[in-house]
C-alpha cells in the first residue's frame, strides 16, 4: 500500500467542525503537541470508546489497512490499534489514501466523557509514530505560504468563539501576517523541529515579575522553553516556579494536600503574564483572570482550581502553554526556519471587568510582593500524576490532557470556524 497521499482542493472556505475519515464525520482533539492522526474503530469495545462516533468499514471511501501495529502509551492510558489509509477531508482540502490509526482499544483517555472521536496532531513529522506524511504535510503541499492559525474559545465564556484556517488568516482576529508578533521556533533539547517551542523569559503576576529557575533543557540558557499545545488548557510548569508565583499570593492560594493541586480564592482576580520571545525582542501576553481561577465546576468551598500547577516530568521543555492568543504556526521555507505569531485577544480592562461582575469584590485585595523562595519539591505520595502523553512515539509532552477536568475549559470540537453566537 501506498503511503503517500495526494490532496485536492475543494471549494468551500470555511466548513462546519467536522473531519471526514472516509464518509464519516468526527469531532477531533486539535493538538499541536503531537502529529499524528487517528480515530476510534468501531472494533473498540472498551469504555472509553462508547458514546462517541467511531470509524465503520462500511462507510469507507479509499479505506486500505496494513496489519502494522501502532501504540501509544500515556502516564494514564494509551492507545493501539492498526495503520491504515483512507481518503481524509479537512475544511477545502481532500487528502488521498491519507495515513492514519485505527484505533481498536483505548484505556483511560476519557474520550467517552469529552465526546471527540481521536486526535489530529498538528506538530512537526519527526514526532510522527505512524510511517507516511503528516496531514500537515499534506496540506502544506498545496499551499502557497505553508502556516495555519488556531485559537479556541473557552466555555467559561458563551461569547467567546473558535477558529483554525489554512493558509489564511481569519479576520475576525486579524488582517495580515504583520499584526503578528513573531517568534522562532526553538530545536532547544533535539536536533531536529519537534514541537511548537519558544522561548519564556519572565513571567509577572500583578504586574511584579517572577524570576524564573534555570531550565532543564539541555544546553538552554538565559531563558525556560515554552512549547504551544492547545492539547492542555492549563499552563504547566517546574514545580519550583508555579511554588513560587502561587506563594506570593499569600493566604489568597493553597495547595491540596490529597490532590496536589493548586487552588486560588474564586473571587481573587490575577492577571498573569507570560514575557515570550528572545532577550533583544519579546513581548508579555496576558491571561484572563478566568484562566488563571477556574470556578465552573470546579468551586470548593470558594476555592477554584488554578490555571497553572506544577509538572516536573517533560524534558522537551519547562512549560506547556495553551491556546490563550490568536497564534500562527509558520513552517519553514527556503530562506527562514519554522515560526510562530502570537496575537492577544485579551483586553485587560474588560476582562478584569468581566471577573468582578462575575465573582463579586476581593476580600482581601491585598496582594503580597512576588519574592523569589526555595522550596522543598512535593512528596511523591501527595503529588498530583498530571495525565500527559509522554510517549516519543507519539509525539505528546504534556500533549493532551486526558482528563475532564483538564478539558473543561475548552470546547475541543475540531473546527475550521466556530462563529460566534448572536
Amino acid at each position: 500500500m501506498s503511503m503517500a497521499s495526494g490532496v485536492e482542493k475543494l471549494n468551500p472556505k470555511w466548513l462546519p467542525a467536522r473531519t471526514f475519515v472516509g464518509a464519516q464525520s468526527f469531532p477531533l482533539t486539535l493538538d499541536t503537541g503531537s502529529s499524528d492522526l487517528w480515530v476510534i474503530s468501531n472494533e473498540c469495545k472498551s469504555a472509553d470508546c462508547s458514546n462517541v462516533a467511531r470509524y465503520s468499514q462500511s462507510f469507507s471511501t479509499n479505506l486500505s489497512i496494513t496489519q502494522m501495529p501502532f501504540h501509544t502509551d500515556y502516564i494514564s492510558g494509551s492507545v493501539s490499534g492498526l495503520v491504515a489509509a483512507e481518503t481524509v477531508s479537512l475544511g477545502p482540502y481532500q487528502l488521498i489514501s491519507q495515513v492514519f490509526g485505527l484505533a481498536n482499544c483505548t484505556e483511560g483517555i476519557s474520550f467517552s466523557e469529552e465526546g471527540n472521536s481521536g486526535i489530529l496532531g498538528l506538530a512537526f513529522p519527526s514526532e510522527m509514530s505512524i510511517p507516511g506524511m503528516t496531514v500537515l504535510q499534506s496540506i502544506f503541499t498545496a499551499l502557497p505560504d505553508p502556516y495555519f492559525t488556531i485559537t479556541l474559545g473557552s466555555k467559561l465564556n458563551v461569547n467567546s468563539s473558535s477558529s483554525f484556517t489554512l493558509g489564511q488568516i481569519d479576520d475576525l482576529y486579524a488582517n495580515d501576517l504583520s499584526d503578528f508578533f513573531t517568534i522562532p521556533v526553538s530545536k532547544a533539547g533535539a536536533n531536529d523541529y519537534t514541537y511548537w517551542k519558544i522561548s519564556l523569559l519572565y513571567i509577572t503576576i500583578n504586574s511584579t515579575r517572577i524570576s524564573l529557575s534555570p531550565s532543564s533543557v539541555q544546553g538552554v540558557q538565559h531563558s525556560q522553553i515554552a512549547v504551544l499545545d492547545t492539547g492542555t488548557t492549563l499552563a504547566l510548569g517546574p514545580t519550583r516556579d508555579v511554588e513560587t508565583f502561587w506563594a506570593s499570593l499569600g493566604s489568597a492560594a493553597r495547595n491540596d494536600p490529597i490532590t496536589g493541586m493548586w487552588q486560588v480564592r474564586c473571587e481573587k482576580a490575577i492577571m498573569v503574564g507570560f514575557a515570550l520571545g528572545q532577550e533583544d525582542s519579546y513581548r508579555e501576553f496576558v491571561l484572563d483572570p478566568a484562566d488563571v481561577s477556574w470556578e465552573n465546576g470546579a468551586s470548593n468551598n470558594g476555592w477554584c482550581l488554578g490555571g497553572i500547577q506544577a509538572n516536573d516530568e517533560v524534558d522537551s521543555g519547562d512549560w506547556l502553554l495553551g491556546d490563550n492568543v490568536y497564534s500562527l504556526y509558520h513552517a519553514a521555507n527556503s530562506s527562514n526556519g519554522p515560526w510562530i505569531g502570537l496575537l492577544s485577544i485579551t483586553n485587560n480592562a474588560s476582562a478584569l471587568a468581566a471577573f468582578r461582575q462575575s465573582r463579586g469584590p476581593d476580600l482581601d485585595s491585598s496582594t503580597p510582593p512576588a519574592v523569589q523562595i526555595q522550596s522543598a519539591a512535593v512528596s511523591p505520595e501527595v503529588r498530583y500524576k498530571l495525565l500527559y502523553g509522554t510517549s516519543t512515539l507519539c509525539g505528546f509532552i504534556g500533549g493532551v490532557v486526558l482528563t475532564s477536568l483538564f478539558r473543561a475549559r475548552r470546547g475541543l470540537w475540531y473546527a475550521f470556524r466556530k462563529q460566534k453566537q448572536k
